[in-house]
């Protein structure tokens, strides 16, 4: 009977300490900390530039809604907006915090952006030609931010940040629209303080 104990204890320890070694491992794979963010090449109507976000905050983020752009969140919670920067290597757009890819719903002008896992067919593939993100078997189709103005979120109508967000989605290429279309993968600030607007905005 206590040999029947120890080998059971032993065994439950043995299991706990391989989900440990698999978290750390997972989490220096992802490299998440590294995470850059998906930005607006130009600032349009937000001086701190627009970013791609997932709809919600640390918990209350809504991974099967549709992607928008909003305020680059410098100097605070941010993992909702960090894409692994090797993936586009890959033809991926890889959020490592959520293990997801950023994806068309439809290869068609207008189509929503939303998050799918990374091996759900092909319209999670990418390629960033002279600073436009188009879809690799698509490549009329790039990931556009909306021409509506800037809008306060929930939260920036309350709070000092006044965050700012548009809506994302996919159009024909276009030089008429080339503003909207241009993006880098650029590294946070390092600023431990959320970047308030300037005075007036």
């Amino acid at each position: 009977m206590l040999n029947y104990k120890t080998t059971l204890t032993f065994y439950l320890i043995s299991i706990l300490l391989y989900l440990f070694m698999i978290s750390i491992s997972s989490a220096q794979f992802y490299n998440i900390e590294n995470g850059v963010f998906l930005k607006s090449a130009l600032p349009l109507d937000e001086p701190r530039h627009l970013c791609v976000d997932i709809p919600g905050h640390k918990d209350r983020v809504k991974v099967n809604g549709h992607m928008m752009v909003h305020s680059c969140k410098e100097g605070m919670w941010n993992l909702d907006e960090r894409f692994e920067k090797s993936s586009i290597n890959s033809n991926k757009l890889r959020m490592p915090y959520y293990d997801r890819c950023l994806a068309a719903k439809k290869a068609e002008e207008g189509s929503k952006i939303i998050l799918r896992r990374c091996l759900d067919g092909k319209l999670t593939n990418w390629q960033m030609i002279e600073a436009k993100l188009r879809l690799l078997d698509h490549p009329h189709l790039c990931l556009t931010i909306g021409s509506e103005p800037s809008r306060l979120t929930r939260g920036g109508k309350r709070l000092p940040t006044r965050a700012k967000a548009r809506s994302l989605s996919m159009r024909t290429c276009s030089d008429l629209s080339v503003e909207r279309q241009l993006w880098t993968l650029a590294d946070p600030l390092t600023s431990t303080k959320p970047l308030l607007p300037p005075k007036g905005n």
